[in-house]
């Protein structure tokens, strides 16, 4: 993140890795840069549990990345 954490906006979020990764390269391919944040505890690795994981990006980019996550219908 090479702005400050301030303008970086939570625009999905998922317990699925895969559904991240797709968001993020639709959004990659619209030139729209994005980090994700796993707030995964390792330790829950052995109970099995859901985790979830946020994908951020710059707040000047949201209308467009809501209209693209919308348009490829990704839930």
């Amino acid at each position: 993140m090479n702005q400050p954490p301030e303008h970086w906006v939570l625009i999905y979020k998922s317990d699925s890795k895969y559904k991240i990764d797709l968001v993020k390269a639709l959004l990659s391919d619209n030139s729209i840069t994005s980090e994700e944040i796993n707030s995964h505890d390792h330790m829950f690795d052995a109970l099995n549990v859901m985790r979830e994981i946020g994908l951020y990006i710059h707040q000047s980019d949201m209308d467009l990345a809501h209209v693209i996550i919308k348009s490829a219908n990704v839930e």
